[in-house]
């Protein structure tokens, strides 16, 4: 007999999988013609070497610094650049392909949060959805970045590891390993996974299955033994980490509250539930907010709020919206905990370990990173949606919603920008010169200036002479010229920030590299996107 609520059930069911659907298709849209951007450019590269060389992943050399360096001297492994090789050899490497591949990663995403979702907070599964699916930091951070799919089989692993299913528990808990194995494959940032695995099950007193959780470490092992047969290290204990003293673990912990922050406008809509007495004026408050919100963005853009003012307006609130996501967990983490749920203690466990390895271990931080720690936080301070009113969660996706849009929008213009003038420039600066025409500079830029035919400089190994023409866009990740090497100015390409822009990603790449000092976004209507030619005049001695 049909349980007397099932086509309500499938009603709903039907419902969530369109809204997923839709919010996926809306994702994939903005992403699908921007162009390659930030490390992109690495990891495209990467892949047309593994293509050729399959089992040397590891051994290909790209200019990523000042001289080209074998893979294996940078932090990623090579998991996604294999599908992206696959991709670039069946359908090219171009911008379209590329994109539509690593969506099906963000479609995985979507399903896999909002399975979770319903098992933690099921009246709210929708709205917790949405409010993960236009986060900024998940919007703007597609593209070949590998944290998307990193995101991705996180996910897929906790499904596997906390949701029950038609699925026995042992072939569930072996492919929850693989999952685990495939995320490191991606990114190191899920070695604190190692831990969760073991200590989930023992949680839950599943005792037989805990040789499932050596899986992963099996594939660590394996994996080290391939690297020292190909280069004679092992690739994750060779990983560059940053600052370890007390004083670098203190800057990028509040580089991440920072981070997190400028991509949490919903954070006020969880209010409610840890104010008490708030019952009258909290929505009226957030609209007040809301609308001096308003004020100060206009004020900023009609030049009334200097930009150093407005920055330092937003770095604090960043800061504190940071804060309030934390002090969120604290007040709901002691009752959750009382109630000895194992789900609870596993979504704790995955925030705690990936948060200390970040603010341990990240060489800088970035959206990208703090995008980890979305989906677990909003699990773990899900039932304070109990207590908040319809308006104020439609306030939170609204504004989420309008923020990742706006920021989105600005870094494709951003990204747009070097694959625009990289043809042209070519180009011009040929017509004036019969020597070579150099290009310093990577990200995006890289990509599209070798495309248009341009060589990327090399520090020790560019034979520049003199006549030869320097290609620099500003403001950008660039070699360091040789010494001795002398330059005259001989054109630029600019572009004027404008309305679309406003919400400026563009300073140093800021939502893919930020800090309290550096905020991943600002109000800008100063900031010029500018490339510079030199003609070289002199080659004096040594490198």
């Amino acid at each position: 007999m049909d349980h007397p609520n099932l086509p309500g059930m499938r009603r709903l069911f039907h419902r969530s999988t369109l809204i997923i659907l839709l919010l996926w298709a809306a994702i994939t849209a903005l992403d699908f013609s921007k162009a390659f951007h930030i490390d992109d450019t690495f990891h495209l590269k990467a892949a047309q070497w593994i293509e050729q060389h399959p089992g040397k992943p590891m051994s290909g050399k790209v200019n990523w610094g000042y001289d080209p360096e074998p893979i294996h001297d940078f932090n990623q492994p090579p998991g996604f650049f294999y599908l992206v090789a696959l991709t670039g050899h069946l359908f090219g490497y171009t911008e379209g392909p590329m994109h539509l591949m690593r969506s099906l990663f963000t479609l995985l995403a979507l399903f896999g949060f909002h399975r979770l979702a319903r098992v933690r907070a099921p009246r709210h599964a929708l709205w917790l959805t949405a409010l993960f699916a236009l986060c900024p930091a998940f919007m703007v951070n597609q593209g070949l970045m590998t944290d998307v799919p990193l995101l991705a089989m996180h996910l897929l692993f906790f499904n596997l590891l906390l949701v029950p299913g038609p699925m026995n528990a042992g072939p569930r808990y072996a492919l929850a390993g693989l999952a685990l194995s495939g995320a490191m494959l991606i990114k190191y940032t899920s070695v604190p996974l190692l831990l969760v695995f073991p200590l989930v099950l023992a949680l839950k007193r599943e005792w037989r299955w805990l040789p499932m959780t050596l899986i992963p470490v099996v594939f660590l092992a394996g994996w080290a033994a391939w690297n020292l047969h190909e280069f004679g290290s092992i690739h994750l204990l060779d990983r560059r980490a940053g600052d370890p003293s007390i004083r670098g673990i203190f800057v990028r912990s509040l580089a991440l509250l920072t981070a997190l922050g400028a991509v949490s406008p919903f954070a006020p809509a969880f209010l409610r539930a840890v104010i008490p007495g708030a019952v009258r004026w909290l929505l009226p408050a957030w609209i007040t907010a809301l609308v001096l919100s308003l004020v100060f963005v206009a004020g900023s853009y009609a030049g009334l709020i200097a930009e150093q003012h407005s920055d330092q307006v937003l770095r604090i609130l960043f800061t504190l919206n940071g804060l309030l996501l934390v002090l969120y967990c604290a007040r709901f983490l002691p009752r959750s905990l009382r109630a000895s749920s194992t789900d609870t203690w596993a979504v704790v466990l995955w925030v705690l370990g990936l948060a200390t390895f970040l603010a341990l271990f990240s060489p800088m931080m970035a959206t990208r990173h703090v995008l980890l720690l979305v989906p677990p936080l909003l699990l773990l301070i899900a039932s304070a949606l109990d207590a908040a009113r319809l308006g104020e969660k439609v306030l939170a996706v609204a504004s989420t919603a309008a923020l990742g849009l706006l920021l989105t929008v600005s870094d494709k213009s951003y990204a747009d920008f070097y694959r625009e003038n990289a043809p042209r420039i070519a180009e011009e600066m040929k017509a004036r010169t019969e020597g070579t025409v150099w290009s310093l500079g990577h990200w995006g830029w890289q990509w599209y200036a070798e495309q248009a035919g341009m060589v990327t400089y090399a520090r020790t190994r560019s034979d520049v002479a003199v006549g030869d023409i320097l290609i620099v866009p500003q403001d950008h990740d660039v070699q360091l010229l040789a010494k001795g090497l002398t330059k005259e100015a001989i054109a630029s390409w600019d572009e004027a920030p404008g309305p679309a822009t406003f919400f400026c990603v563009e300073q140093f790449a800021g939502m893919y590299t930020s800090s309290y000092g550096k905020l991943p976004w600002s109000l800008s209507r100063s900031h010029h996107k500018t490339i510079l030619a030199y003609r070289v005049t002199g080659v004096h001695g040594g490198r």
